[in-house]
């Protein structure tokens, strides 16, 4: 008997590799599809940088092309918030989604912040593995580039977010918003209020988790994914 699909979606600056880890875990049970986002994992990037709305509009097109049928999906960070758009505008590409450390709260000023940890000069003096981490995902594109695109993606967010409360409001497609209890970078008020805005939504709460998805154990997914 053919095992059936799960989708997985990584994050910002990341390519299908971050979560390789979780994908190994899954191929006893599913079929894995573990896709890097256009631009992403070594692909060209955009003359105009990234956009989500050119994500999500890859990611659709690619979803009708490979699939026949409803599917379950899993998003870190970036790729929960893409998931979840698409699944606002075609809810029946998906069967169920788990997010794990999405950032929803985008305004101007959250943007900024997040913004204010990707220079790249600093990146490479201070934090030269991640630099390296960046350069690998991505060969052979200037990791320096993927983090400037990802600096304007994260602007364009700030100034004309995908989601809001009455889209969550409409959503038909059962979303798991998984959120580490020791997550800097998204808050818990945003992850809960995002699961009680969805219909079908469902908050959990991981503890000691952080966000950076190669810190976790990915084994701590599989009760969510398995369920």
């Amino acid at each position: 008997m053919a095992k059936p699909p799960i989708l997985l979606l990584h994050g910002a600056l990341g390519s299908a590799d971050q979560l390789l880890p979780l994908a190994n875990l899954l191929t006893s049970d599913f079929t894995v599809y573990n896709r890097s986002f256009s631009g992403h994992g070594g692909s060209a990037i955009p003359a105009v940088g990234y956009r989500m709305d050119m994500l999500v509009a890859d990611l659709e097109s690619w979803m009708d092309d490979t699939f026949s049928e409803p599917v379950p999906a899993f998003g870190y960070s970036m790729g929960g918030y893409a998931a979840t758009v698409l699944a606002c505008r075609r809810p029946e590409l998906f069967s169920r989604l788990i997010t794990l450390g999405t950032k929803w709260d985008w305004t101007p000023e959250s943007a900024a912040r997040e913004v204010s940890m990707l220079d790249t000069t600093v990146i490479a003096q201070k934090v030269p593995a991640l630099a390296d981490l960046i350069k690998a995902r991505h060969a052979p594109q200037d990791w320096r580039l993927v983090v400037e695109a990802t600096i304007g993606l994260i602007h364009a967010l700030g100034k004309n977010p995908l989601l809001n409360q009455n889209q969550l409001a409409q959503l038909t497609v059962q979303v798991d918003v998984l959120w580490g209890s020791a997550d800097r970078m998204v808050s818990q008020g945003e992850s809960e209020q995002t699961a009680q805005s969805i219909p079908n939504g469902r908050f959990h709460i991981l503890d000691g988790v952080k966000h950076p998805f190669e810190q976790l154990d990915p084994a701590v997914l599989m009760p969510f994914i398995l369920e």
